[in-house]
C-alpha cells in the first residue's frame, strides 16, 4: 500500500511539476493570443536549473512529508491492533476465570445440596426407627398391661366365686343339720347316715361340676388371651415387615434419583465444556485470520 501511495505521489509531483514550468515560461515570454495580430517573432523556451531545482526539492519534501504521514498512520494502526488484541486476550481470560468459578460454585452447591440430602434421609430413617421401637414397645407394653388386668380380674372372679360355693354349701349344711334337728331325733341313724351321705355326694358333685366349670373357664380364657397375643404379634410382626419394606422402597428411589440427577448434571457440564471449547477455538480461528 505505501509503494502505490508512493508512485502516485511522484507521478502528482512530476505533473505539478511540468505544469508550473510551462506557466513559468508562458509568463516570461508574454505568450498569450489576446493581442489580435500577428506576430512572427519565434521564442525559445530556456529551462531554468534553479527553479526545476526548488520544484524537486517540492516533490522530495511533499514526498518525504507523505511518508511520514503513512509511517504515522500505519504505526497507530498497529499500535490500535496491538491494544485490542490485549483487551479481547484480557476480556477472554476475564470470562474465562468468571465460568471457572461459576462452575466450581455450582459444584460446590450441589454438593452440599447433596450431602444435606442424604443427612436428612439418614435423619428420617432414624426418626422412623425409634418412632417405631417406640411403638412395638408401646404395644408390648399395653399387651402386657391387658393380660395383667384379665389374669387379676379372673383371679378375682375365681376367689369370689370360691367364696360363694363355700358360704353356699356351708349355709346348705346348716340348713340341712336344722332340719334334721328339728326331725325326729329319734329317726335312725341310718336315715340321717343315708342324709349326710346323699348331701356328701351332692357336694362332691356340685364340687367336681363347679371345679369343672371353672377349669374350662380358666382353659377358655387362656387360649383366648393366647390367641389375642399371637395375632397382636403377627400384626405387629407385618406391620414392622411393611414399614421396612416401604422405608427400603423409599430409600432406593431417592437413590436413584440423586443417581439420575447426577448423570444429567454430568452431562450438562461436559455439554457446557463442549460449547465453550468451540467458541474459544473459533474465536482463536478469527483472530488468526485477522491477524
Amino acid at each position: 500500500m505505501s509503494e502505490d501511495v508512493k508512485q502516485v505521489g511522484t507521478k502528482f509531483a512530476s505533473d505539478y511539476l511540468t505544469s508550473v514550468q510551462n506557466n513559468a515560461v508562458s509568463n516570461l515570454t508574454g505568450d498569450d493570443d489576446t493581442g489580435g495580430g500577428d506576430t512572427s517573432q519565434e521564442v525559445t523556451k530556456i529551462n531554468d536549473p534553479s527553479l526545476q531545482t526548488q520544484i524537486a526539492l517540492m516533490d522530495i519534501q511533499n514526498t518525504q512529508t507523505q511518508l511520514n504521514l503513512e509511517t504515522a498512520a500505519e504505526l497507530d494502526r498497529l499500535q490500535r491492533e496491538f491494544y485490542t488484541d490485549q483487551d479481547i486476550r484480557r476480556d477472554q481470560s476475564t470470562g474465562a476465570q468468571s465460568r471457572l468459578g461459576q462452575m466450581v460454585g455450582g459444584e460446590q452447591q450441589r454438593l452440599s445440596a447433596r450431602v444435606a440430602g442424604e443427612e436428612q434421609r439418614l435423619g428420617m430413617g432414624e426418626s422412623g426407627l425409634q418412632t417405631r421401637m417406640s411403638m412395638a414397645e408401646q404395644g408390648l407394653q399395653q399387651r402386657l398391661g391387658t393380660a395383667e388386668t384379665g389374669r387379676q380380674q379372673r383371679m378375682t372372679l375365681g376367689e369370689s366365686g370360691y367364696q360363694q360355693r363355700l358360704g353356699q354349701r356351708v349355709g346348705g349344711q346348716e340348713r340341712r343339720a336344722e332340719v334334721a334337728e328339728t326331725g325326729a331325733q329319734q329317726r335312725a341313724s341310718a336315715r340321717v347316715a343315708g342324709q349326710e351321705q346323699r348331701a356328701g355326694m351332692a357336694e362332691t358333685g356340685y364340687q367336681q361340676r363347679a371345679s369343672a366349670r371353672v377349669a374350662g373357664q380358666e382353659q377358655r380364657a387362656g387360649m383366648a388371651e393366647t390367641g389375642a397375643q399371637t395375632r397382636g404379634t403377627r400384626r405387629v410382626e407385618g406391620q414392622e415387615q411393611r414399614a421396612g419394606i416401604a422405608e427400603t422402597g423409599a430409600q432406593t428411589r431417592a437413590t436413584k434419583r440423586v443417581e439420575g440427577q447426577e448423570v444429567r448434571e454430568t452431562d450438562l457440564q461436559r455439554e457446557m465444556f463442549r460449547r465453550y471449547k468451540e467458541a474459544r477455538d473459533y474465536g482463536q480461528a478469527q483472530t488468526a485470520y485477522k491477524a
